[in-house]
């Protein structure tokens, strides 16, 4: 019955959205029938909560629960009520071209975050009602329930989490406020507890001795929801707590290598193969990290896919250390250039602005040579000279990508029509399955790729800052190692597979300033 459904809605779609492509038309049969069923999930929960209220008038009397409980459940009609309005309108949908397709995309992500919102809403107001009615019919086991999540918070060890934030917090002062605030509640759960145990004391011997009256019992079953739910967060919060501490001595970039697509209608599958280059703070005063990198394919979203299409070899994703995971800056830029600082600054702890007769070069330190190479691909770094930098700069405080064009007509570098980038990713799946073939510089004989030495902005191969100047030091060997230190005598190239920090640098080392406008921070 319910594919005879799907297919009825299937083929009303078919007349209805003409030229939509099968697969999105099937995608939008599909979540309409879902959404006919959460509303009818919707109806049944309203009535059964009515029914439940009604006959055990002497359990909800006098709660909150008697006003919430529907309340909630009218808002979660509103959010199916708002995506039955999607529907409609992705039903007047009939163009085939590409604009079209990617905003009924977006229009059917809508409708299924109302539906799935409002889903879930009518769920949690079943699973309490549930556990109300339960909590009556099996009072000692909810009592013995209460007793173990009371014992569970006061048997949460705070220490290890203590010892960590306040490393954090030496290590990384901007970050102290939240890393307190997070450790002062986990620390006080237990008082908390103690505190609603001993509150509800008189009553839990009543219910134990069989004598609690209705309110009683809607007193402990909010006394138990209180307790289990501490319990949950609190050694929740512990862990969590813990992993954010240690997020902040990563800086992280996640690069688009490659994007498949394979398969046709419903069959279809999208992957990204990203390469993530995470450098990592072994000891923050004196600045010693080691860099890896990883790389793997992971199943995206037809959204996400195209999402990102024009951004192949850039960083889709970026983190700086001192920050968390969910502070990660996702606007595409090209790979490395967070890590360069602003002119004004002059420098920062992976460099400095090199200045002579030619210009203005950016400078990588010798112990970030690595991190260089991983970031802009073995042999594919060419120095950055300071107006690149500031079109960058100007882009990222815009919250635009930058892809390098520097006018109307000519190409741009970066991103997956950039001349750098159709070089470097020739053999890449997206490259040999024609995903350039939307570029209008992909084969114009009028718009050649930059030579090497200019593709970057640098100055011609004769400036004398070319080759060894930059980093201070030979090319470095080869990245395909998965494991490498940041440091090691300053005037000599990394050597092996694992490097210190010791030693001294050209210069002196200053306190990195990030660029402003991504994740700028002063140590």
């Amino acid at each position: 019955m319910k594919s005879l459904k799907l297919l009825v809605a299937a083929a009303l779609l078919l007349s209805g959205c003409a030229g939509l492509p099968r697969s999105v038309k099937e995608d939008i049969a599909t979540e309409s029938d879902k959404l006919d069923q959460a509303n009818k999930q919707l109806q049944n929960t309203r009535k059964a909560i009515q029914d439940a209220i009604a006959k055990n008038g002497d359990l909800f009397n006098g709660t909150p629960v008697v006003a919430e409980w529907p309340a909630r459940l009218n808002a979660a009609k509103t959010k199916l009520d708002r995506a039955g309005e999607t529907r409609k309108d992705l039903e007047r949908l009939h163009s085939a071209d590409r604009d079209t397709l990617m905003k009924a995309e977006r229009m059917i992500a809508d409708e299924r975050e109302q539906r799935l919102a409002a889903v879930n809403e009518v769920a949690r107001v079943q699973g309490e009602a549930d556990r109300w009615l339960d909590f009556q019919r099996n009072l000692p086991q909810h009592l013995s329930m209460m007793q173990q999540a009371h014992d569970r918070i006061k048997s949460v060890d705070v220490g290890p989490v203590a010892l960590a934030v306040e490393k954090a917090e030496r290590d990384w002062p901007a970050k102290k406020a939240d890393l307190e605030s997070r450790l002062n509640a986990i620390r006080s759960a237990p008082d908390k507890a103690e505190q609603q145990w001993q509150a509800t004391a008189d009553v839990r011997a009543a219910a134990a001795a069989g004598k609690a009256t209705g309110a009683q019992l809607a007193t402990l079953i909010e006394a138990d929801t209180v307790l289990s739910d501490a319990a949950a967060d609190t050694n929740a919060n512990a862990r969590n707590l813990q992993a954010l501490s240690g997020q902040l001595y990563d800086s992280w970039d996640k690069i688009l290598e490659d994007l498949d697509a394979t398969g046709e209608g419903r069959n279809a599958v999208y992957r990204e193969k990203l390469k993530t280059v995470r450098t990592h703070y072994i000891d923050v005063p004196s600045k010693k990290t080691e860099t890896t990198s990883d790389e793997k394919w992971v199943d995206v979203s037809p959204s996400a896919y195209r999402s990102v299409e024009r951004d192949l070899g850039m960083a889709i994703s970026h983190k700086d250390a001192g920050f968390y995971d969910s502070e990660a800056q996702n606007v595409a830029q090209p790979a490395g250039f967070a890590y360069i600082a602003p002119p004004e600054v002059g420098r920062n702890q992976y460099g400095y602005w090199t200045h002579n007769e030619s210009g203005s070069f950016w400078t990588f330190l010798p112990e970030y040579l690595i991190m260089r190479e991983l970031l802009w691909g073995r042999g594919g770094y060419q120095p950055i000279v300071i107006n690149e930098y500031n079109s960058y700069y100007t882009a990222q405080r815009a919250g635009r990508s930058y892809y390098g064009q520097e006018s109307p007509q000519a190409p741009p570098k970066y991103g997956s029509h950039g001349t750098f980038t159709q070089q470097r990713y020739s053999g890449s799946r997206y490259v040999q399955s024609g995903g350039y073939k939307s570029s209008g510089y992909a084969s114009s004989p009028s718009a050649p790729a930059a030579a090497p030495a200019q593709r970057f902005g640098s100055a011609p191969t004769s400036d004398p800052s070319q080759g060894k100047r930059f980093g201070g030091s030979a090319e470095p060997p080869s990245s395909q190692g998965r494991r490498f230190g940041s440091g090691g005598g300053a005037s000599e190239p990394p050597a092996g597979r694992r490097f210190g920090s010791g030693g001294s640098s050209p210069r002196p080392s200053a306190p990195r300033m990030a660029p402003r406008g991504f994740g700028s921070r002063r140590r």
